[in-house]
């Protein structure tokens, strides 16, 4: 059983990658924050990069898709023959950023290849305890995914350490019914920023998980790797200072799949907690 301490320095990290085309889950933009979120005063260190395979190979941001997905007509087409359709939006936004780099004599250190970021991801992680993240499951993926395709093995480094899902955390145990009687207290135009992108349900992503937390409704979470993780490390710690026993007892090492089903139906976190204990 583990002991409480004094520190515990948890490395959070989040990734922005490419998406709608083959080069799904590739990274972009990787930032981590890492610090000793047991203690108030602590000033956490962060660091963010953007990867050189991606930035400098334009052919990876062109958004597209099967062709024999575009027409009837095409349903016999190859399954690995695809259409591009439109350029990534992001792609403009860090090549301007790369140019300004440049022209301050800056762009190498935030701009480097693959196993350059690695390695100082390596060097971090052996000062941590633990690594965590907002959605674990699809960071440690897009991880291991870029890793394979640039290097053709996995980053066996990350694996050393407890993983923590800090949406699993707050998916369980900070929507309670304390956060249903906080909703209902909204009027239905402020409802509206704690909604899911379709709006159909209720949301429970970092951003929205921010304005609670932070009670500012109008807080927007930028998508960018530095910043996020900065707002996931702050989530992290406001989850151990309320409920620390279940960060080191129930969730540390044991990452879950988060159900939107059971925040639908607004179960309790008792309730979610003791079927979480069921899932495999």
């Amino acid at each position: 059983m583990r002991k409480f301490r004094n520190k515990w320095n948890q490395l959070t990290i989040d990734v922005e990658t490419l998406m709608r085309n083959e080069h799904n889950k590739i990274v972009a933009e990787i930032g981590w924050t890492l610090g000793n979120i047991l203690d108030r005063g602590d000033k956490p260190q962060s660091r963010r990069f953007l990867v050189a395979e991606t930035m400098f190979d334009s052919s990876m941001w062109l958004h597209s898709q099967k062709l024999c997905n575009v027409h009837e007509s095409l349903k016999d087409t190859p399954e690995g023959e695809r259409t591009t359709y439109k350029v990534d939006s992001r792609y403009k936004e860090y090549q301007d950023e790369m140019k300004a780099l440049n022209r301050i004599g800056k762009l190498g250190e935030v701009v480097k290849s693959w196993d350059r970021i690695l390695e100082t991801l390596a060097e971090d992680l052996g000062i941590a305890d633990c690594v965590a993240s907002y959605n674990w499951g699809f960071d440690y993926s897009a991880i291991q995914t870029t890793t394979k395709r640039f290097y053709h093995h996995n980053f066996v480094e990350i694996d050393r350490l407890p993983h923590l899902c800090i949406m699993d955390c707050f998916a369980n145990k900070v929507i309670n019914r304390d956060y249903f009687s906080f909703l209902d207290d909204l009027s239905k135009e402020e409802q509206e920023y704690f909604k899911s992108k379709s709006g159909l349900n209720w949301g429970y992503s970092a951003e929205i998980m921010s304005r609670y937390v932070s009670q500012d409704i109008g807080y927007t979470e930028l998508h960018k790797a530095l910043p996020d993780s900065l707002i996931e490390d702050t989530l992290s710690r406001y989850f151990v200072e309320n409920y620390k026993k279940d960060y080191f007892y129930s969730f540390l090492g044991n990452p879950k799949f988060v159900s939107w089903s059971k925040i639908k139906k607004q179960l309790t976190s008792a309730d979610k907690m003791r079927q979480r204990e069921m899932d495999l």
